[in-house]
């Protein structure tokens, strides 16, 4: 019986998740306004939770108070795994074909994870980040992952919770389905709030684990699981559900609108979401004649429903090879590679998940379907194994061991901090440890890439160096944002920035060198990102900064911003060594690879103080076209962090320059 079918259909939520799934992909395809797109994976954890729960419910009933679990597992790695392993298989063959020799190896081990379920847990451990995941094309199968360990908890939490219920048969004043759903509500509200919990509380301590992990996502499954076990309980009128499903729509719409990858996520921004959901699967059951229910009901909505699986699994590589093909690769272009994604949707919905459901694939007798399932993910996994052995002897070639090594060309040290207290944790001190002249090089990544220089710097000049740096904590004194989508990240780095600009100012070094990205503002100073401030604001809190150091006396030099090249440099030069189709010739334009915006804001900001600017752009790109190898050094890790060998090589110029800049402020160092 196909789905659109069955006694049960609802073809609002058929038409939910095919809104779900356009929201997905159009976040990806990194489409303006739609910053929170990504919250379609929250609703479909509800209805998961919903569909799932319903089924088990009337299987229970049916087989007599029980559940077959084998059975279960078994139809539900059918209608999962085929297109799955179809998908993985394919992105596999295209990445180990026309990615990069150096990058093959970690999307191969992903790919071992991702076949035997355990994707999300490889995504946790390796600390991930979703909203920076242009290089993994099977970084979204981390919901997969949530999903298939979902399936293989849920079941025994709802035979537990069922037997728990049935032991109270001594209550007669309550009916035998209303004492299971009363049990099961109690067992699914204790999950939830379990759940959500932990949640809440690894988001501020080990985020990637609450983003990834199944533990902390059950929440949103056991929401659509008490739905599940009350909805046809509830006696709301047409009225009430329209406003449900209104309320439901502006709830998702204004996480879609304003929830951006810097907010803590999923935390308790989630519930949105999520409340969203449940509030339109509710709202429809009272209402579904409704103009919302109609709408959700439209039939574009829900053939982008009955596809959504396997859009949702080809979409993400497809669109990740169209990047590594066109670096900068846009909105338009991502569209496009997405279409084509839902033809092959198409055709993998009707000749695989159609077959899983009621074709050849669904003939496979229920008691061998457990050893098959195992032997094909076992299968899949073993071959991924295979190209990750070879990726890694590829990449270990003559020809391309130089690029694999600019990817980790980076001093190597534990002075990155992430709060004010790794500011107290032991740090080892780089040039000359002894000496009693100090060199402070405090800022983001962009002053640490400037540290193995600063290094050799001091232990040839007999300077103790000492590296307080941040990744993504520009040295400019900005506005705290104390509520809001970005509020702890703004939080976080204003209170490392306060308590660092301290601790300077009480050791008073010789010297302090200071250093952030320029792209913290937009090129053009115009429409500035979710993430970044206008000209004018940078301008100011670059001010403040050098403000507090002038006033204490204290030497200080601020290094221009480097390029950004637009592209990842180490893998445009892999895949060009590799001669493979569409390479590159990875050189990029100067004049598109800084930003002249940040250099007036920094000139208006150090005007009238004791604070010189250095800049050391003509040696890393002096022509008009640059390259990105000098005297067979490669010069970035990616597209705009320059190698530790790199800046090793500038130090005698750095020198130079730092000081003549100590000159101008009229001091000398040794």
């Amino acid at each position: 019986m196909s789905t659109a079918n069955r006694p049960d259909f609802r073809p609002d939520l058929e038409g939910l998740r095919g809104l779900a799934i356009l929201l997905v992909v159009l976040f990806h395809a990194e489409v303006t306004g739609l910053g929170g797109g990504f919250v379609g994976v929250d609703v479909f954890f509800v209805l998961s939770g919903f569909f799932i729960t319903g089924l088990l419910v009337r299987a229970y009933q049916q087989q007599g108070e029980t559940i077959d679990l084998p059975r279960f597992w078994g139809k539900r790695a059918l209608r999962l795994l085929p297109p799955l392993l179809l998908v993985l298989g394919a992105t596999l063959a295209l990445v180990m074909w026309l990615y990069a020799p150096i990058d093959r190896a970690a999307i191969a081990k992903s790919a071992r994870a991702v076949a035997l379920g355990w994707g999300n847990v490889e995504f946790a451990s390796s600390s991930v980040n979703y909203f920076s995941h242009g290089e993994n094309p099977l970084l979204h199968t981390w919901s997969l992952g949530v999903e298939e360990q979902f399936y293989l908890v849920w079941p025994p939490l709802f035979l537990l919770f069922a037997l728990l219920a049935e032991s109270r048969r001594a209550d007669v004043t309550v009916d035998s389905d209303g004492r299971l759903a009363k049990g099961l509500l109690v067992g699914f509200v204790l999950v939830g709030a379990l759940s959500l919990g932990a949640a809440v509380w690894l988001t501020r301590v080990a985020q990637p684990w609450a983003f990834f992990g199944t533990p902390t996502r059950l929440w949103e499954f056991a929401l659509g699981g008490a739905l599940a076990v009350t909805i046809d309980r509830r006696t709301s009128t047409t009225a009430m559900g329209l406003l449900l499903q209104v309320t439901g729509l502006v709830a998702i719409g204004f996480a879609v609108a304003t929830y951006t990858g810097a907010m803590a996520y999923p935390g308790t921004a989630a519930l949105l979401p999520a409340l969203g959901a449940v509030a339109l699967v509710t709202g429809g059951r009272a209402a579904p004649e409704s103009v919302v229910s109609r709408l959700l009901a439209w039939r574009p909505f829900q053939w982008f429903g009955r596809l959504s699986y396997a859009w949702y699994l080809w979409h993400w590589p497809l669109v990740g090879l169209g990047a590594v093909l066109h670096p900068g690769l846009g909105p338009l272009g991502r569209l496009a590679w997405s279409a084509a994604a839902l033809a092959l949707a198409w055709v993998t919905f009707h000749t695989v998940e159609r077959s899983a459901r009621d074709g050849r694939l669904s003939r496979i007798p229920a008691e061998r379907l457990p050893l098959a399932v195992l032997v094909a993910s076992v299968t899949m996994a073993l071959v991924a194994h295979g190209a990750l052995v070879a990726a890694e002897r590829r990449a270990a070639q003559p020809d391309q061991r130089r690029f694999a090594a600019a990817r980790e060309d980076r001093m190597q040290h534990t002075c990155w901090a992430n709060t004010v207290e790794d500011l107290a944790r032991p740090c080892e001190v780089f040039g000359d440890p002894r000496s009693s002249t100090v060199v402070v090089l405090t800022g983001d990544s962009h002053a640490e890439h400037w540290l193995a220089a600063v290094d050799r710097l001091g232990r040839e000049r007999g300077w103790k160096v000492v590296a307080m740096v941040k990744g993504g904590c520009p040295v400019a004194s900005l506005p705290l944002i104390k509520s809001g989508r970005r509020a702890k990240q703004s939080v976080d780095c204003g209170g490392y920035r306060e308590e660092v600009e301290k601790r300077i100012v009480a050791m008073h070094p010789a010297a302090v060198i200071l250093s952030s990205w320029d792209h913290y503002m937009p090129v053009d100073g115009e429409s500035p990102s979710e993430w970044q401030v206008t000209p004018d604001v940078w301008q100011g809190g670059l001010r403040r900064t050098y403000e507090e150091f002038s006033a204490a006396r204290i030497p200080t030099v601020a290094l221009r911003g480097t390029p950004r090249t637009w592209f990842d440099v180490p893998a445009c030069l892999s895949r060009r060594a590799a001669r493979l189709p569409f390479a590159g010739d990875c050189t990029y334009e100067r004049s598109k690879a800084l930003s002249p915006v940040a250099t007036r804001a920094q000139d208006a900001a150090v005007r009238g103080l004791a604070v010189s600017l250095v800049d050391m752009n003509d040696q890393i790109c002096a022509a008009p076209r640059c390259s990105v190898i000098r005297n067979g050094v490669v010069m970035f890790t990616d597209d705009n962090h320059l190698t530790a060998s790199f800046t090793r090589s500038l130090a005698p110029v750095l020198g130079r320059r730092l000081d003549a800049a100590f000159s101008r402020l009229g001091a000398r160092l040794p």
